[in-house]
């Protein structure tokens, strides 16, 4: 990671970063209603299956985020050459998932095939980070309490897992309109806030090449969407956050950011089903009624998803359960500036200004869940996975890091957490269900 005062930044450059950032929205913003003609004409529509109309739609949108992306990572070289290494890097990454989702949006990998493609989408970041190449240097994450683990060299061999698990975890909750785009688009705001506090160069450049393609992608896939994603657009933002917390060294922030999505993805996979998009017609975590309202399944056995999760307080339409889930990753980046605050460049700590971001953080969440109260218990799930997280990490940095013999015990100890974790969702979710029963 290059600091600010390692690239040599100035308040200049911060209006450069934000040019480039409003550079990238407006092409973006220009190119999809062209882009979105030739899609149809390309004939690559799907159907909205959250209206009971099924609206026919325009797929594989993602296509233009992957352009912008690009065009916007070498706008980053032209202005910042120290960059090119990490520019190119990135490139290549984005140009891997994008093709790997176009694919599969026209010929459906099995879910096997998608995850060997998309651990050798990650590994540029992995083979140009080894020492005997080293176009660019990674270093091991820093934790609040525990600061930097001392695992170099087990972190390199986790890079394109990193890649992996963001690009499925994004692309396993999308199938609303503007769900994806709008709380991706979210995450990075707030991991270009965390990159500003810890001074990190890649991450405030990077992210607001990101946060420009997002936002206006959001604008054409919002509700009512005019243009769907596709695998191409899931899997091209997952590879572009994942770079955006391995380069801009955001690890905390970004797990922290993208909790919503993390959290679906552990749901999924322990209720059975392995990798699949939310929107699979054979979870049925979801049905309709007649007024395009979505009800949680009461089917036993269905799946357990993020969504399924909120509808168990009561019936939404689409745009109220997309708002629902872009306030849970507002709640999400609160808590990764909150955490944060235990990572920042600095010899000493300034618990004044620590305990006003708290506060302040506080005063923004209790805002939110007044209006959104049913992610509250969500929310409360997530505060207390994240301290069992951080007490398994500090096990783990002080017991185990220098014993390689012990490193089965942090498999087991993670393997207790992930089950903890689940049986308290379970016990949530089945007492928000016997409510829904009792009223009915």
């Amino acid at each position: 990671m290059y600091t600010f005062s390692e690239l040599d930044l100035t308040w200049i450059d911060g209006i450069i970063i934000f040019s480039i950032g409003l550079f990238v929205f407006i092409f973006t913003y220009i190119l999809y209603p062209p882009l979105i003609k030739w899609i149809k004409k390309k004939g690559w529509i799907g159907y909205d299956i959250h209206k009971k109309a099924r609206t026919p739609t325009p797929e594989s949108g993602g296509i233009g985020i992957a352009i912008a992306l690009i065009i916007g990572s070498i706008l980053i070289g032209i202005f910042y050459s120290k960059l090119w290494n990490e520019v190119l890097i990135f490139i290549i990454t984005i140009i891997f998932a994008a093709v790997i989702g176009f694919i599969d949006d026209r010929k459906q990998f099995s879910a096997k095939k998608k995850i060997i493609l998309l651990i050798i989408a990650g590994l540029p970041v992995f083979i140009f980070n080894l020492p005997f190449i080293g176009w660019i240097t990674v270093n091991s994450p820093k934790f609040p309490i525990l600061g930097q683990l001392r695992l170099n060299v087990i972190y390199l061999f986790v890079l394109p897992f990193i890649v992996l698990i963001l690009t499925n975890t994004v692309n396993m909750l999308e199938g609303y309109n503007g769900e994806g785009s709008g709380t991706t688009s979210i995450a990075t705001f707030f991991m270009i806030i965390a990159a500003i506090m810890t001074q990190s160069g890649e991450g405030v450049i990077f992210g607001a090449v990101i946060l420009g393609a997002g936002l206006a992608f959001f604008l054409f896939n919002k509700f009512p969407a005019k243009v769907f994603p596709g695998d191409v657009g899931t899997l091209t933002i997952g590879a572009a956050i994942a770079m955006l917390g391995i380069l801009g060294s955001l690890e905390i922030a970004m797990v922290l950011v993208m909790l919503p999505q993390i959290f679906n993805s552990f749901y999924v996979i322990f209720s059975g089903h392995g990798f699949k998009e939310s929107h699979a017609a054979e979870m049925k975590d979801i049905f309709m009624d007649d007024e395009d309202y979505i009800h949680a399944s009461l089917e036993h056995g269905a799946t357990l998803t993020l969504p399924r999760l909120i509808l168990a307080n009561g019936k939404l339409n689409e745009k109220e359960l997309v708002n629902n889930f872009m306030a849970l990753s507002g709640v999400s980046g609160i808590f990764a500036i909150i955490a944060i605050q235990w990572v920042l460049p600095i010899d000493v700590p300034n618990y004044a200004l620590s305990l006003s971001v708290f506060a302040l953080g506080c005063i923004l969440y209790a805002i939110i869940i007044k209006k959104f109260p049913r992610i509250f218990g969500i929310t409360i799930i997530m505060i207390i996975l994240m301290i069992i997280g951080l007490v398994l990490l500090f096990i783990i940095d002080k017991f185990i890091v220098d014993k390689p013999s012990n490193w089965i015990y942090s498999g087991i100890l993670g393997i207790i957490v992930l089950i903890i974790w689940y049986g308290i969702t379970i016990i949530y979710f089945n007492r928000s269900i016997k409510k829904i029963k009792t009223k009915i």
